[in-house]
């Protein structure tokens, strides 16, 4: 009687084949770590901008100019609560530049969003 071929893998195919998809796994699980923290700091300036954005509409609407010092107050968007710094300050080129800095709650190392306003008939 002649013997019948045996089918499948060796042990060394296969682990082979384990090291092969465990390297695919663990770049993929790298590429979707990084888009996650990507997704998660995009956020968190988008609202911040709304911030800042509603500042600056809040005082085009009061018609009224930034203080030459610096007010603060807090404003909660999307859920969070946010510091808000506002002032006209000095620009480098000397002329004058309204301002606008939000910082997430929690964290005062450096605002999330700086935004930089020249007010009408400032020049550049």
């Amino acid at each position: 009687m002649a013997k019948a071929k045996q089918q499948g893998m060796t042990l060394l195919e296969v682990m082979v084949a384990l090291v092969i998809f465990s390297t695919a796994a663990l770049a993929l699980m790298n590429s979707v770590s990084l888009n996650v923290r990507f997704t998660y700091g995009l956020a968190d300036t988008l609202q911040a901008s709304w911030v800042a954005e509603n500042q600056l509409a809040e005082a085009q609407l009061m018609q009224s100019d930034f203080p030459d010092t610096e007010e603060e107050g807090t404003e909660t968007q999307g859920g969070r609560s946010w510091t808000w710094r506002k002032q006209r300050v000095k620009s480098a080129d000397q002329g004058l530049v309204d301002e606008i800095r939000v910082w997430a709650e929690g964290d005062d190392s450096q605002p999330v969003i700086t935004l930089d306003i020249i007010p009408p008939g400032e020049k550049k």
